[in-house]
């Protein structure tokens, strides 16, 4: 089992590695109109994929490691029952000379009929001597047994550097994947601004040049969009001060406009991203997303803004919490500073006295030293230590069996507990009117 184990870790990272160079052998040159740059999107498209068979095979090596490590565990077990019956073998030789230098002493001084009761008295102690533990292994097989023990303790070794080559080899895969999303991802998000720039300005004169900016005046968030009289809850464009244009998705509530600014659902999109993608945003607005910490940090400093996180359990019950709060740019990490907590039947799982800096897997900002909570939990968050609160972490629609697993998913400890997954999560944001506190 162990020697399957390393061959389809070794086969599936060969796979991924051919899978990629064949990749990234079909994306060089050609136009992105000819039918070579239509193919090169199909193929962009199926990094998914790629992906996917990433994170299997990291998890293949997590439990290659664990069987290694209960297999060497056996083996030491196995090696102390030997030492004991080996204790044992030496104590038995022992008893057994000074037996015979008993006899021979008895030969000399008793007849032969005492001589007798007491060897039948030195058999019955050796029987019940004998009967306790279980018959120790010959000296040459006990040699031969801790020759193959060291064998297989120095084999496990090399398994053991094997699995952590491979794990080394596919996380730098992953990242390398995660990349290439990302560019990916800004190409598509240039593309379908582009194309708005074009709608928007489209009818103000065909003789006309197509303007690099929005052809009308946008409103700076959501919750003006709502004071305008916009009611339904839809993708918009809004441009914050000193910001370029934005979209997001307002949610139009009956107390104001909020911008949605975190949303998970169904699990359909991995949440285990860099911290470059992070700061962009990445997923559908009209389904799971992010919306990035730079939208995040310039919508939040229009005003003063309360922050809305909500979340269902897999019964179908929801519970809310909302604070005032604030959040610094780029420099200080995106941190997110909670001031006070004003509404919502939710017990807190986030630290409010100090602000706490936004962490991913390759940006370690977290107050746990020792650790990397966002490689240890799964997901980027604004971690304290690794135990209270990651709405970012992976979807799970079961409780996990391996512990392991069960700290990567999305919680919240001061309900349901730290290994509950949930269903659903919703963060949002929104603006306050000069002089309210509502």
């Amino acid at each position: 089992m162990r020697w399957s184990y390393v061959t389809l870790v070794v086969l599936c990272s060969s796979l991924a590695r051919a899978f990629l160079s064949e990749r990234r052998s079909g994306g060089g040159g050609g136009s992105s109109s000819s039918p070579a740059g239509k193919e090169r999107k199909v193929q962009f498209a199926s990094w998914d994929d790629v992906n996917v068979i990433a994170h299997g095979l990291l998890q293949l090596g997590h439990g290659l490691k664990e069987h290694v490590d209960k297999t060497k565990g056996q083996l030491r077990e196995i090696a102390a029952q030997l030492g004991r019956h080996n204790a044992s073998l030496g104590e038995l030789q022992r008893e057994g000379r000074a037996l015979r230098g008993e006899v021979r002493g008895l030969e000399a001084t008793r007849g032969r009929e005492s001589l007798e009761q007491r060897l039948q008295s030195i058999e019955s102690r050796i029987g019940r001597r004998a009967s306790s533990p279980p018959p120790p292994p010959p000296a040459e097989d006990w040699s031969r047994m801790q020759s193959l023990i060291v064998a297989q303790s120095k084999r496990i070794d090399e398994l053991l550097g094997q699995v952590k080559l491979q794990q080394y080899s596919l996380d730098k895969q992953n990242l390398q994947i995660k990349s290439l999303q990302s560019k990916i991802q800004d190409k598509t998000q240039g593309q379908t601004w582009r194309a708005i720039l074009k709608k928007q300005s489209k009818g103000i004169s065909e003789n006309q040049s197509v303007s690099t900016e929005p052809t009308q005046t946008l409103s700076a968030d959501c919750h003006q969009l709502f004071l305008a009289g916009q009611r339904s809850s839809s993708v918009f464009w809004v441009q914050p001060a000193r910001s370029p244009p934005l979209e997001v998705f307002c949610d139009m509530a009956a107390d104001g406009g909020w911008t949605v600014i975190q949303r998970r659902m169904d699990g359909s999109v991995d949440f285990d991203q860099l911290w470059e993608v992070y700061m962009k945003g990445f997923g559908d607005l009209k389904g799971e997303f992010w919306l990035g910490l730079e939208k995040m940090f310039h919508l939040s400093q229009q005003r003063p803004g309360r922050l809305h996180i909500e979340l269902q359990d897999w019964g179908g019950q929801s519970r809310y919490i909302e604070f005032l709060f604030s959040l610094g740019g780029q420099d200080t990490g995106y941190a997110l500073h909670l001031h006070e907590r004003v509404a919502g039947d939710l017990d807190n799982a986030m630290r409010e006295v100090e602000p706490l800096r936004f962490s991913t897997r390759d940006q370690d900002q977290d107050l746990k030293p020792d650790t990397n909570c966002a490689k240890h939990l799964s997901g980027g968050w604004w971690f304290s230590s690794c135990g209270h609160a990651n709405l970012n972490g992976r979807y799970f629609h079961s409780t996990p069996r391996q512990r392991h697993e069960r700290k990567q998913g999305i919680f919240w400890k001061t309900w349901k507990g730290r290994y509950y997954p949930l269903k659903a999560t919703v963060i949002k944001m929104r603006t306050m009117e000069p002089g309210s506190d509502s």
